[in-house]
């Protein structure tokens, strides 16, 4: 090939593989690094739970009736009585396709636990959780989650505590969502009202020939100080085009 022709080829590939590529913002390229950090989950501080094996599970409205009684209302449960909460546990086991039997009971000032194991399979473990309506009162219909009210929260009105309300209802799924990671949690006080903030984002592998997506989404909370009434309202605002494969 001609010395010069080669040259225009190089040129037009270049040219070509410019235009593929995306330009990012700084931000989006910080988004990515931590998109990819294995390690990384949650911002220092955000409150969150760490198990050695099993699942943590709040009970609901769907979990402690039959199947043939099962409609699309998916509610989790409260209550201030220890008896009510192991009944609905037992209720949600009895009912479940694997028997796991109680092995330890504990409470916290948010929710009851009954840690259940499976007989057979030593690692099939499970933290049947009920909330304390002192705490919180969940009423978030999880089969249509939008712009709605999560519940009412029944404890002492600060910022620390109300920050806490919220990570705690995030990273054990009872906000009804399931973000991959939180990029940040910051929790403001005015005068009627609280606003926790958290960014967060959600990444979608990409298949065979495919890029990965990362939708990053901005969410508001607010509890209303006269009612005790939290909110969510959950937009997303940016999608960034990841790791092809």
């Amino acid at each position: 090939m001609k010395p010069y022709l080669f040259a225009v080829l190089l040129l037009v590939l270049t040219f070509s593989c410019d235009e593929d590529k995306v330009i990012k913002t700084p931000e989006e390229e910080q988004i990515l690094e931590v998109a990819y950090d294995a390690d990384f989950l949650y911002p220092e501080g955000f409150y969150h739970e760490v198990i050695d094996t099993g699942s943590i599970y709040y009970e609901n409205t769907v979990s402690i009736k039959p199947l043939t009684e099962r409609d699309q209302v998916w509610i989790e449960l409260n209550t201030s009585d220890k008896n009510e909460a192991r009944i609905w546990s037992d209720k949600s086991n009895e009912y479940s396709s694997d028997n796991r039997e109680v092995i330890a009971e504990r409470e916290t000032e948010k929710f009851f636990e009954f840690k259940r194991k499976n007989a057979k399979y030593a690692r099939d473990v499970l933290y049947s959780r009920i909330h304390k309506t002192g705490y919180f009162q969940p009423v978030i219909n999880k089969f249509s989650i939008s712009d709605t009210i999560v519940g009412k929260y029944n404890g002492d009105l600060n910022p620390g505590n109300v920050k806490e309300l919220v990570e705690y209802l995030w990273s054990n799924g009872s906000t009804g969502f399931w973000h991959t990671k939180v990029l940040r949690s910051e929790i403001n006080e005015f005068n009627d009202y609280y606003e926790h903030y958290i960014r967060s984002i959600v990444i979608v592998w990409g298949d065979f020939h495919l890029h990965d997506e990362i939708y990053v989404y901005d969410n508001y909370f607010t509890l209303n100080k006269s009612d005790r009434l939290l909110l969510v309202k959950s937009r997303e605002v940016n999608k960034i085009q990841g790791i092809g494969r």
